[in-house]
């Protein structure tokens, strides 16, 4: 459900109302009957669903931040982890969430990502945002641009390699996806003279990852790397830091984009947008991300199960 005071009850309340929306799928809404049942009136939208009521008593003002929101959607996400280690769910999305109102109920790290991967015994999870023309992969998160070079060791760039390389061809392409890593210096620069992390450590990566039956191509410059992933040439971009790879990502999908968690031992996608509080309630919230995450994570089941 994500937070009850957000808009999230109501995009999951459009876009499961749609008429034969993957309706090969069997639906499970963790949250609040009563929140479903209120935003279904205020936005004139049908309640088609049953929702598997999670949410703790105390109430949650509509359109307002608090810790109370929070623990709302702490509990759903709760009890659909649950269910998905009893085996009843075949992959998990998410709606948005505020982190500051979750981490005040409790939840440590800077979001789901962080509690899920501790919830599952997962180690270092990796951040896609996927759109139908590109795919991005971070090496780095939410981290300062002035840590990112100190962040970028040989060992980590590796792992991420290898485990997007893993997951990508097991949810998206059974054949081996085709990957690119982004320089992290202007233009790459070889000769040191902006940086050496290209030469000391990008490329050892791209090599170890290739010798190791990896397709990946690179470092190569950013500013022409997303055309070219955009266009076809490569089939996902490993991005270096948060806002390198989501720049472009979100110029090309702001509205479609969808995050996309790699290693949980699970399918796990989610919206890429907040609760937006300001327009809860008013029907009027776009629900192409969160059609688009329900979408994705289907595909994704489909494609690991070969059908």
């Amino acid at each position: 459900m994500g937070d009850p005071a957000g808009v999230g009850p109501e995009i999951i309340l459009s876009v499961l109302g749609l008429g034969r929306f993957h309706d090969d799928v069997r639906f499970t809404v963790f949250g609040s009957k009563k929140v479903f049942s209120e935003r279904a009136l205020d936005c004139n939208l049908p309640l088609s669903f049953s929702v598997k009521n999670v949410h703790p008593d105390e109430a949650v003002a509509l359109g307002e931040y608090s810790s109370g929101g929070g623990a709302a959607a702490m509990a759903s996400l709760e009890a659909a982890v649950r269910s998905w280690k009893a085996g009843d769910l075949d992959a998990l999305v998410t709606g948005p969430i505020h982190k500051r109102a979750v981490t005040e109920a409790g939840m440590p790290g800077c979001g789901h990502t962080e509690w899920l991967a501790n919830r599952l015994h997962t180690k270092d999870p990796v951040m896609m945002l996927a759109g139908s023309s590109l795919k991005v992969v971070l090496v780095t998160n939410h981290v300062p641009i002035r840590r990112v070079a100190k962040e970028l060791t040989l060992e980590k760039l590796r792992h991420v390699i290898s485990l997007s390389y893993e997951e990508l061809k097991k949810y998206f392409f059974p054949e081996g996806p085709r990957l690119a890593l982004a320089a992290l210096n202007p233009h790459g620069e070889e000769n040191g003279k902006m940086g050496l992390e290209e030469k000391q450590v990008l490329l050892p990566a791209v090599e170890q990852a290739t010798r190791e039956g990896v397709s990946i191509q690179g470092p190569i410059s950013a500013d022409a790397l997303f055309a070219q992933a955009a266009s076809g040439k490569y089939d996902a971009v490993v991005a270096l830091y948060h806002d390198q790879g989501l720049g472009p990502l979100k110029a090309l999908h702001f509205q479609d984009a969808v995050n996309v968690t790699l290693g949980l031992g699970m399918v796990r996608t989610s919206v890429d947008h907040g609760p937006a509080y300001d327009i809860a309630g008013k029907g009027i919230a776009d629900t192409t991300s969160m059609k688009a995450a329900i979408d994705m994570a289907v595909r994704m089941v489909r494609t690991n199960l070969g059908r």
